[in-house]
């Protein structure tokens, strides 16, 4: 073999042609080592429990080229900073979960029109800064919350409050109209009396939840449609109402689970961290794609995923 891939002579013609064939074929068929090659950058702003999933997967799946960028908690500038510098680099696609911003719309906009393709995961963006969208019907995920809501009051006067993390992040936004729409289609004596918002932040979904039931003591229910939910959890303790209340979350993983196993979190609606994760490399790679949106499941104690209980994976 070393003397056919180097020339030298020696080799039965016969010898020759069997390893020449054979290196052609070999050739032609992809390296089964390791996975391929994807120059994509990834940038995320989510809350721990979901970050620490997507960290996982990443490492998992091993693909050289990928980047993977954790925004949690970061402003509004940083996340800019970033992808406007991330930007620079048209031939490196980019998936991001950010909020949708009229700055942050303006840039993946300019860039977008010097051919780099833009992938908004889990929260969509305005349709001139992504080219396609990745994640789940969140509309119809807060139908179902209210649906859930409305199975445990059952039909009598209850007022419910939603929890948000902020309004710019798009999929905050479709879940709360998806979460009305429904309670005044199919539950009319359920009011949706209190709005409040976190910031996907523990201790400022505690305050906030805290003040929601101060202010409002006979709430029969809280949907919280983002993250935050240890903050969410000692607020209901601090108020005793941890026992009393049903509330719906989104997501099934470390932070979510032992609520779920404790019955402070009744519901959690979600889809797996992984087909996420490789609908969204799958789109940015195929310049053919217009995006994908997976189905959710209805989580409790009695059914959680075994995914759900990987440890966090804390690297900040």
């Amino acid at each position: 073999v070393d003397r056919v891939l180097n020339g030298r002579a020696g080799v039965h013609p016969r010898t020759r042609a069997v390893v020449e064939a054979t290196l052609t074929r070999l050739a032609r068929q992809p390296d089964m080592t390791s996975a391929p090659r994807a120059d994509v950058d990834i940038v995320l702003r989510l809350g721990r429990g979901l970050m620490s999933q997507f960290s996982r997967v990443s490492k998992t799946e091993g693909r050289p080229g990928l980047r993977l960028y954790d925004m949690w908690q970061e402003g509004e500038r940083s996340v800019l900073e970033l992808v406007r510098t991330l930007c620079v680099d048209i031939s490196r696609q980019l998936i991001i979960t950010a909020k949708n911003t009229d700055t942050l719309v303006d840039e993946l906009s300019r860039a977008r029109a010097r051919g780099k393709r833009v992938i908004a995961l889990i929260s969509d963006l305005a349709p001139e800064a992504r080219d396609a969208f990745v994640g789940i019907d969140n509309r119809a995920a807060g139908q179902t919350a209210a649906y859930l809501v409305g199975s445990v009051i059952g039909d009598r006067p209850a007022g419910v409050a939603v929890l948000l993390g902020d309004h710019a992040f798009r999929c905050h936004d479709d879940r709360e109209i998806g979460f009305r729409t429904a309670l005044r289609a199919e539950l009319p004596r359920i009011a949706l009396v209190d709005e409040a918002m976190g910031e996907d932040n523990e201790e400022k979904t505690q305050r906030a939840v805290v003040n929601m039931l101060r202010s409002n003591p006979a709430l029969s229910a809280v949907y919280n449609v983002a993250g935050g939910n240890n903050g969410l959890a000692r607020a209901l303790e601090i108020q005793n109402r941890q026992n009393d209340i049903c509330v719906v979350g989104h997501e099934a993983n470390a932070v979510t689970s032992p609520l779920l196993k404790s019955g402070i979190l009744n519901f959690a609606l979600a889809a797996r961290p992984q087909l996420l994760f490789e609908a969204a490399i799958s789109n940015a790679l195929n310049p053919a794609a217009t995006g994908t949106i997976l189905d959710f499941s209805v989580y409790t104690h009695f059914n959680l995923p075994t995914w759900s209980a990987e440890p966090l994976m804390l690297d900040r």
